[in-house]
C-alpha cells in the first residue's frame, strides 16, 4: 500500500488523543484554550484534533495551501495557545510560531527549529484521559474576498465529549449506515481542515469506526484502497467523481467497491449526468448534503434524488429553511430567492468581523451563505448559484452553474468556469473558460462545437459570448473553483462589482 495511506485503528485514536491532551495540560494550555494545527492527513492530525476537542479546548485546522501571511493571521486571529505543525510546512510558520511559547509548539513528521518533537507526546500515557470535556471547532471559511474568516460558535458545551460537530456527524451517518457497517472503516480522501471531511470523519470515530487516511487523492489509488481496506463510508466532492469517471472502464471494473455503504458528498455542485453515472456504477449509496461551516443544511438520499434530479434535498429535521426576497419576505415555491436558515441554539459569528456577520443576517434570527435557489411544491431545494457569482447582463440574471452543467456534458471538456467579463453595452457578458481533456486542441473548431452544444441546450441569453481555453483551471482541494482568480484576469484594471 502507498506510503501516503495510513490505517488508524479507533483505539489508537483514543490513545493518541489522551497523550496529546496530557501534553497540553503539561504545557499549561488552559482548559478553554485554543490549538492551531497545520498538518496533513496523518494519524497525528487525528490525535491532535481529538486531544484538543475532547479535553475542552478549541481546535482550528489550517491549510498547507495558504500563504505564510494567512497562516500568521489565522494563528493570531484564533488566539492560539498551542501550535502543531507538520515539518513539510515548516517554511510557512516562521512568523506565526513567534506568537506561541516554545513549550507549546509541536512538530510532526520531522524536526522544526524551535518546536518540540512529537516523540515527547508519544512518551506520555495513552490510557483513558481522566478529565474529558467537550470542546469545539473553529474552522475558517475560504471566502471570496480578503482573509479567511473564522466561524465562532457563541456557546460552549459543558458536558462530556463528543463535541457538537462529532455528534452531528455521527447522527447523520448513523441514520444512513446499516447497523452492521456503523463501526466499519471510514476512508478520508479529502483534507481534514475542511468542514465536510472533518465532520464525517469525526462522526465515524464516534460510531467506533477505524479510519483510513489518504494524504492526497488519486482516483485509482482510492479504488484500490476501498478494495483493500473494505471501506464502508467516505466523503467525496464532485471533482473526485469526475476524476473517477474519467478512468478507463477496464480500470474502474478492476476494483471491488461493493463494501461502500455510505458515500457522502457536498462542498460544491454536482452535475446531473455525473451523479447519474456514479449511481449507475456504485449503486444507491450516494447521499448529498448542502450546508456550510456556518451551519444550516439540507440532504437528499439516492432514491429521492433519482425522483428529484438536481435537488440538494430538504432541510434536515432540526433545521428551518426559507427562500427570501430582497426584503426578507418568504417567496412561494418555484420562485428564486436567497436561501436562508434559522440560527440554531449555538448561533455563530465571524470572529472579529461584525460587518461580515451582519451581512449574512438576512433578517433577525436568520442567516444566509450567499446562495440563490428555489424550492418545488414538495419542499425540495434546487440551487441556482451563489449571489456573488451571478452574471448581470443587460439587467438579466445569468447563473454560471447552470451553464457549467451543460458544458460538462461534453466529453472533451475536463473542467470549466463561466464568468462575467466586462462589456461596455451590457455591463457584463458571459464567457466560458474551458479546460479540454489531454490531446484535444483548443481551436476555433472546438469552440464552435461547444457553442453549438450550448445553443441546443440553453436559452439564447445563457449561451456564452465566447469560449476561452486554458491548460488548467484553479480549484481548491475540495473541488471549488477559484472563480475569483479566473474572473480577475478579465477585470484587471477595471472596477468590478464583486
Amino acid at each position: 500500500m502507498s506510503a501516503a495511506i495510513h490505517v488508524v485503528r479507533n483505539a489508537s485514536v483514543l490513545a493518541g488523543a489522551a497523550r496529546f491532551s496530557r501534553a497540553l495540560d503539561a504545557a499549561g494550555v488552559p482548559t478553554r484554550g485554543a490549538v492551531a494545527c497545520l498538518t496533513a492527513n496523518t494519524p497525528e492530525t487525528l490525535f491532535a484534533y481529538r486531544g484538543t476537542t475532547w479535553s475542552g479546548r478549541r481546535y482550528t485546522p489550517l491549510s498547507g495551501r495558504w500563504q505564510a501571511g494567512d497562516v500568521d493571521y489565522v494563528v493570531g486571529n484564533c488566539e492560539a495557545d498551542a501550535f502543531v505543525v507538520d515539518a513539510r510546512y515548516a517554511d510557512l510558520v516562521a512568523e506565526a510560531a513567534e506568537r506561541i511559547a516554545p513549550e507549546r509548539r509541536f512538530a510532526v513528521g520531522g524536526a522544526i527549529p524551535g518546536f518540540r518533537p512529537w516523540s515527547e507526546v508519544e512518551a506520555l500515557p495513552g490510557d483513558a484521559y481522566e478529565r474529558p470535556l467537550a470542546g469545539e471547532n473553529m474552522l475558517y471559511t475560504s471566502g471570496t474576498t480578503g482573509r479567511p474568516k473564522g466561524v465562532l460558535r457563541s456557546s460552549r458545551n459543558e458536558g462530556p465529549p463528543p463535541t457538537l460537530t462529532a455528534a452531528a456527524g455521527a447522527a447523520m451517518m448513523q441514520a444512513f449506515l446499516p447497523e452492521g457497517a456503523r463501526d466499519g472503516v471510514h476512508l478520508v480522501a479529502a483534507p481534514l481542515y475542511h468542514a465536510g471531511p472533518n465532520t464525517y470523519c469525526d462522526g465515524a470515530l464516534v460510531l467506533g469506526a477505524d479510519v483510513v487516511l489518504m494524504e492526497r487523492f488519486d482516483p485509482e489509488t482510492f479504488l484500490a484502497t476501498v478494495e483493500e481496506t473494505r471501506a464502508t463510508s467516505t466523503f467525496l466532492v464532485p471533482t473526485h467523481f469526475v476524476r473517477l469517471l474519467r478512468l478507463p472502464e477496464q480500470t474502474r471494473r478492476r476494483y471491488d467497491v461493493s463494501s461502500l455503504r455510505l458515500v457522502c458528498h457536498g462542498s460544491a455542485p454536482v452535475s446531473v449526468p455525473v451523479k447519474r453515472d456514479m449511481l449507475d456504477w456504485w449503486g444507491p449509496v450516494l447521499y448529498e448534503f448542502y450546508g456550510g461551516t456556518e451551519g444550516g443544511g439540507a440532504m437528499i438520499g439516492p432514491e429521492e434524488w433519482l425522483a428529484k434530479p438536481g435537488s440538494v434535498g430538504r432541510p434536515r429535521p432540526d433545521v428551518e429553511m426559507a427562500i427570501l426576497d430582497d426584503a426578507g419576505e418568504e417567496v412561494p415555491p418555484g420562485v428564486e430567492g436567497t436561501v436562508a436558515f434559522a440560527l440554531d441554539e449555538t448561533p455563530f459569528e465571524y470572529k472579529d468581523d461584525a460587518e461580515k456577520t451582519a451581512e449574512g443576517r438576512v433578517k433577525p434570527g436568520w442567516f444566509t451563505m450567499g446562495d440563490i435557489g428555489y424550492v418545488d411544491d414538495d419542499g425540495y431545494l434546487f440551487l441556482c448559484d451563489r449571489r456573488a457569482d451571478v452574471i448581470i447582463s443587460g439587467g438579466v440574471n445569468i447563473y454560471p452553474a447552470q451553464i457549467e452543467s451543460v458544458l460538462l456534458d461534453r466529453p472533451e471538456i475536463a473542467d470549466c468556469c463561466v464568468i462575467g467579463a466586462p462589456n461596455e453595452e451590457w455591463g457584463e457578458e458571459t464567457r466560458a473558460v474551458v479546460q479540454l481533456v489531454e490531446g484535444i486542441a483548443g481551436d476555433d473548431d472546438a469552440a464552435a462545437a461547444i457553442l453549438a452544444h450550448c445553443r441546443d441546450h440553453l436559452s439564447g441569453y445563457q449561451v456564452p459570448r465566447a469560449i476561452d481555453f486554458e491548460d488548467a483551471l484553479p480549484r481548491t482541494e475540495t473541488g471549488k473553483l477559484a472563480r475569483r482568480t479566473i474572473r480577475a484576469r478579465y477585470w484587471a484594471g477595471r472596477e468590478t462589482r464583486v
